[in-house]
């Protein structure tokens, strides 16, 4: 908006306004929007320069685009772009996030020596950078070439070859940072090396680098998966006086520490800090509630974490969908067939929901009635469906004496079947949503469950009543439907 501004009134953008845009859009990940940023810029004769290809290399090696980071960093080169530390800084994190780790230590290596030709090293379409005469591309690794590096060995789980590059940074009189030794203490904790990770800490203080927020998360996960929840309050303390303010990711550990150390009255006044302090608990919290709850068997906390959650988070389907399963697993199955309808009546996708789950405790507990309104709702609202949903009801209508809706409800399977659809969500892709899924023998769901005998007898015997009627074509339902729909998108009036 403010760029529209400035051209209206006549204040021509520079190359600086426009790559501070592209910025912009490139770190929100709008690739689309840069696109376009970067085509106006070169429309309005502004060159791009080293800042500017650096955002866009940065953009294409986290967006996966490889081929054409490498084709960017070949003209750069031809074109006189300088290639310095943060050009290869780039590269380096590039390659560490796509797996070419070692790649990534050749080149951190070689820059030593050579600069930013040791990216000649990447293979022959850049045999042009490796070019010792021309000073300008001569760059040495930093801090952020280290980081890099020892973070991706890290979490490789190659701490001893990231001890080396510490060592032979340090030897190179580059001094490590809060992140550095971050890398260190969280793969330690994560190991369950707690005290290796303490030692990494003391070290770290001594060389005058505080404590980050990952650096107490990191002890906090660590402290947490050996039970010792005092240490945990200990550090927290810690954090209150030196004025950090612990974040969400924080607060959720401390959670599940408590919840798994056994300790799971003590969790909600954690949650109650949050609230109080305005840190808003994301899905994680609760989700680590939840569960804790449900396995207590302490259902009514867990109808206070949810109302809260609702006002906190709003009406998620990831909220409304791991309730329900916690519930039904708890074996609360009437509050979740309340929650599930609940669901289904904001239309929320049930693809996470284990509906199935419900519909056979349902019927198990003679609850036929329910079990069938949950069905028929399905259907209505053309959720796609699991066809072994179908089997208990029909099953049990048929041993309650009820053929004629036994025979409906597989005559109905078999319809859906026939179609090898069900109306499906308008933002789901066309083509799945008309098409039935297959089994590895490329047959449809609802047709191997007419051909399996693990099922129960009354509800095979149903359907195969209701296929002989189609293969004696006595069941009109089941012709073909035009589909005016696909006809309207292939051209048809």
């Amino acid at each position: 908006m403010l760029l529209r501004l400035m051209t209206s009134s006549g204040v021509l953008p520079d190359t600086v306004t426009y790559s501070t845009l592209l910025h912009g859009y490139c770190h929100a990940g709008k690739v689309f929007e840069a696109n376009n940023v970067l085509r106006e810029m070169m429309r309005n004769d502004c060159s791009p320069n080293n800042y500017t290809c650096n955002i866009l290399l940065y953009s294409l090696w986290k967006e996966g685009r490889i081929s054409e980071a490498e084709e960017l960093l070949q003209k750069m080169n031809e074109r006189g772009y300088v290639i310095d530390t943060v050009t290869c800084n780039i590269v380096i994190d590039g390659l560490c996030n796509n797996g070419q780790l070692d790649k990534a230590i050749e080149i951190v290596s070689g820059m030593w020596t050579h600069g930013s030709a040791a990216l000649g090293n990447l293979g022959n379409s850049y045999i042009s950078l490796v070019d010792d005469s021309d000073s300008r591309k001569k760059c040495m690794p930093d801090l952020i070439s280290y980081s890099t590096i020892i973070s991706g060995l890290c979490k490789a789980g190659r701490v001893d070859e990231a001890k080396k590059k510490f060592i032979e940074m340090t030897g190179k009189n580059l001094h490590p940072d809060s992140a550095i030794y971050d890398a260190f203490i969280h793969s330690f904790c994560k190991e369950g090396k707690i005290s290796s990770a303490f030692r990494v800490l003391k070290d770290m203080e001594k060389k005058g680098c505080n404590k980050t927020l990952q650096t107490y998360n990191s002890l906090i996960m660590g402290l947490g998966s050996k039970n010792q929840i005092f240490e945990i309050y200990g550090l927290m303390d810690e954090m209150r006086e030196r004025g950090v303010s612990p974040d969400v990711s924080i607060y959720n550990n401390v959670l599940s520490s408590l919840c798994e150390g056994g300790r799971v009255k003590d969790a909600p006044s954690v949650l109650d800090e949050m609230l109080q302090k305005g840190i808003a608990p994301n899905i994680s919290s609760f989700s680590i509630l939840i569960k804790a709850f449900c396995k207590a068997c302490d259902f009514s906390a867990v109808d206070e974490i949810f109302e809260i959650a609702l006002n906190v988070s709003g009406h998620k389907e990831a909220l409304y969908s791991l309730t329900f399963n916690e519930l039904l697993v708890g074996g609360e199955v009437v509050k979740a067939k309340e929650l599930f309808e609940t669901a289904l009546d904001r239309s929320f996708d049930v693809g996470n929901f284990l509906y199935k789950d419900l519909i056979d405790h349902l019927c198990k507990d003679e609850k036929l009635d329910d079990a069938s309104g949950i069905l028929h709702k399905l259907i209505d609202k053309g959720h796609r469906i699991d066809p072994a949903s179908f089997m208990p009801v029909i099953d049990g209508l048929g041993k309650r004496g009820n053929k004629h809706e036994a025979d409906e409800l597989a005559e109905k399977m078999m319809e859906m079947a026939s179609e090898g659809k069900v109306k499906n969500k308008v933002h789901r892709n066309v083509r799945s949503s008309i098409q039935g899924k297959k089994n590895k023998d490329g047959e449809s769901e609802w047709q191997t469950i007419l051909h399996r005998d693990d099922g129960s007898g009354i509800a095979l015997k149903a359907l195969k009543r209701v296929q002989r009627g189609l293969d004696q074509g006595s069941i009109s339902s089941l012709e073909p439907q035009k589909d005016d729909f696909l006809d309207y998108w292939e051209g048809s009036h």
